[in-house]
């Protein structure tokens, strides 16, 4: 089978037995091919706006023997995709306003899709914030570390029933990892807390900061987010 990244292995992972996969920003296709060669699922679309990333899966695919198996889409987000097409959807690998907006333009073709695997690499609280207000569920979460660079792995589904209040720090966090508390997420909180700790110093080091000012509104930010984290690290220690 295609040796998959430890993020890509996490993402496989999380994908249920299925019968059609869909790939959005399908890059190189290793994903696909993985859950194809490793009857996870029967059949894949592979998606991406760019012909190149399209091209270079399509060759990558044709090369373990398993065109017949998937349908190359140019697509911008799920456009390309139909209602209740695809059993699971996995959206990796782009910034989290990007997956929210591909959501909400597609937001039909999503909710009928039994899951959504989704790996946001920037903006967690507004997809997660999203994602509560449209009814997803959050049915698991992992960290993964990938260059240095720690990201969480979401996977959700529809329920129209269900209502989500998600608190700042889940939002932020994830409500499931906070619950689990994997082995990276004290990695997560201290180097976050380093990183704005290192920036607040900067901001209050300025002379003469009208209380009404952008910096002023982004030391109070920054403050909340620290304390935000000594709280989590409170909650890790009990």
């Amino acid at each position: 089978m295609i040796k998959l990244s430890e993020r890509l292995q996490i993402i496989y992972g999380m994908v249920p037995k299925c019968d059609t996969i869909c790939d959005v920003g399908c890059d190189h296709g290793y994903l696909t091919i993985a859950l194809l060669e490793g009857g996870i699922a029967t059949r894949a679309i592979a998606m991406d706006v760019n012909k190149g990333p399209l091209n270079s899966a399509k060759e990558n695919v044709g090369l373990h023997g398993l065109l017949d198996s998937v349908d190359f889409r140019l697509s911008d987000g799920l456009k390309k995709l139909s209602v209740s097409e695809a059993d699971t959807i996995c959206i990796c690998g782009m910034g989290g306003a990007l997956i929210t907006r591909i959501l909400d333009a597609g937001i039909d073709v999503a909710k009928s899709a039994k899951t959504i695997i989704l790996e946001p690499q920037s903006e967690y609280d507004r997809l997660r914030a999203f994602l509560a207000c449209n009814h997803f569920s959050f049915l698991e979460e992992e960290l993964c570390m990938e260059e240095g660079k720690i990201y969480p792995i979401i996977k959700v589904s529809y329920r129209p029933d269900e209502d989500y209040d998600l608190s700042e720090a889940q939002l932020q966090y994830g409500p499931i990892i906070i619950e689990k508390k994997p082995p990276l997420f004290k990695t997560l909180l201290n180097k976050n807390k380093n990183e704005y700790l290192s920036i607040l110093e900067k901001l209050v080091s300025k002379k003469d900061i009208a209380s009404d000012s952008p910096i002023q509104k982004r030391i109070k930010e920054l403050e909340d987010a620290i304390n935000c984290i000594e709280r989590l690290e409170l909650e890790m220690e009990e």
